[in-house]
């Protein structure tokens, strides 16, 4: 009785299979065609069904074929004789057949054999799809090339034509003079030789593309290498032409300069950049300038007894950030020493103390990216340096010490006797700002160290040769 079980059980499971693959048979999104040895239907996709004029759901199982086409040619029926006789695998890529109402299609064709478990041949599988649209593409890129023809070297663009392998087998004047070769250079060139490395496999892809048929042109904005080795962006547009058996002859391919767009839009890109830091510093830098300004108003009422001297004391103050202020936004600064960017950084923080800031390294002159990029991270430093460090208590004192060894700056800003120092739990903008703040402009950084004694800041920068 167990046995019985098992194979009733076996059963509905290969009948589940077979009722699963049946459906995606018909679910297919090409046409799938499959035979028994005399040619009659044993399933069909419905994509088949509706390309060959009937109704997507028509049960076709046990039909022959022939009797259902009857205008099937010969050598297709002789194919298929072929096929089941011998077990070849057959196909053609774009073959011509004229349905019963006159209208030529053509259609891309495989046909491979089935075998039975015991390895006899018991139909074949036939695989169609319609490319009708794909020839008819093909023959307005042919006329399209014989117009080409007699307007290659008068065109205002850059041609060429270009091998399927990639050999360069004909350019005109304009691309010549965009890419700096003559043209007995690029005779002996493929596009891939000028092409940039960090567009070759994408140029590559498009290629494979265009050949494999999937698609009759493409349009890219790619990179070429000029004979000086300078980079040139082009708009390119490839076509392909074919010959009359179908196969590939060679590449069109129209391109144009389009390097001034391209800077331009790398200078606004790098424009929008800058606006949207700034606007960033800006925001943090109210909040701060707020917390600045109680700070030093507190600390100076506190310290002094008499109204008119703290009004002078705090006034000074005031001018003196507003200075620093100053040094933040001057975007066309013409440069500045180090020492002076760091005394008008501090000045607001340090006001009659200059001694609680000592500075110790040669004259450093820095280019105007440079001196503002130091100038926000020193306020940024001193301004955290009133909040949590040794400017907020007496007797709190920063050490600067710098050195330069062929354009590249060392710096390390050291609070001493400030209060015990602990790692933020939090990373702000303010210390996001410091530690990312030179990898721009001076392709820098700078390493922030909660040492219990005091905050340390070690920045290393690279200056330009005038520097």
């Amino acid at each position: 009785m167990r046995t019985e079980a098992d194979g009733e059980v076996r059963s509905a499971l290969q009948a589940s299979a077979l009722s699963g693959v049946l459906t995606a048979l018909r679910q297919a999104p090409l046409g799938i065609a499959i035979f028994d040895r005399e040619m009659r239907y044993l399933a069909a996709s419905s994509r088949y069904l509706t390309e060959q004029g009937l109704p997507g759901e028509t049960p076709i199982a046990g039909r022959a074929h022939y009797e259902l086409f009857p205008e099937v040619p010969q050598r297709w029926r002789d194919i298929h004789a072929q096929a089941l006789r011998d077990g070849a695998e057959l196909s053609h890529e774009a073959d011509s057949f004229v349905r019963h109402d006159g209208r030529t299609d053509w259609v891309r064709w495989s046909v491979s054999p089935w075998r039975t478990d015991e390895g006899e041949i018991g139909g074949i599988v036939l695989y169609t799809e319609f490319v009708t649209g794909a020839v008819a593409a093909r023959a307005r890129l042919e006329a399209a090339e014989a117009r080409y023809r007699a307007v290659f070297d008068q065109a205002a663009m850059a041609v060429a034509r270009v091998a399927p392998e990639g050999a360069f087998l004909e350019v005109n004047d304009q691309f010549c003079a965009m890419t700096g070769y003559d043209r007995d250079e690029l005779a002996q060139m493929r596009f891939q030789d000028i092409t940039h490395p960090g567009d070759m496999e994408r140029s590559l892809a498009y290629t494979q593309t265009l050949l494999a048929g999937e698609i009759g042109t493409y349009s890219i904005e790619k990179r070429h290498i000029a004979k000086n080795g300078e980079p040139l962006w082009h708009n390119l547009t490839v076509s392909l032409v074919r010959d009359g058996a179908g196969t590939p002859a060679y590449f069109v391919t129209i391109m144009y300069d389009i390097g001034a767009r391209k800077r331009a839009e790398a200078e606004q890109k790098r424009y929008e950049d800058q606006l949207k830091l700034m606007i960033n510093e800006l925001n943090h830098r109210v909040k701060n300038t707020l917390a600045t300004v109680q700070s030093m108003a507190s600390q100076t009422l506190r310290g002094e007894a008499d109204p008119a001297v703290a009004y002078e004391k705090l006034s000074s103050r005031l001018l003196g950030l507003s200075q620093a202020h100053d040094v933040l936004t001057r975007e066309r600064w013409h440069g500045a020493n180090l020492d002076e960017v760091i005394e008008r950084a501090l000045k607001p923080f340090v006001g009659a103390a200059p001694e609680r800031v000592a500075m110790s390294g040669p004259a450093v002159r820095l280019p105007p990216e440079g001196a503002l990029s130091l100038a926000m991270m020193f306020h940024e430093l001193a301004t955290n340096a009133v909040k949590y460090g040794a400017f907020s208590v007496e007797g709190g004192r920063i050490e600067l010490d710098w050195s330069l060894d062929r354009g590249r700056l060392e710096l390390t800003w050291r609070e001493v006797d400030g209060p015990p120092v602990s790692p933020p739990t939090r990373v702000g903008f303010g210390s996001r700002l410091i530690e990312r703040g030179l990898r721009g402009e001076l392709k820098g950084e700078a390493k922030l160290t909660y040492a219990p004694e005091g905050l340390i800041c070690t920045i290393q920068a690279n200056l330009k040769p005038e520097s």
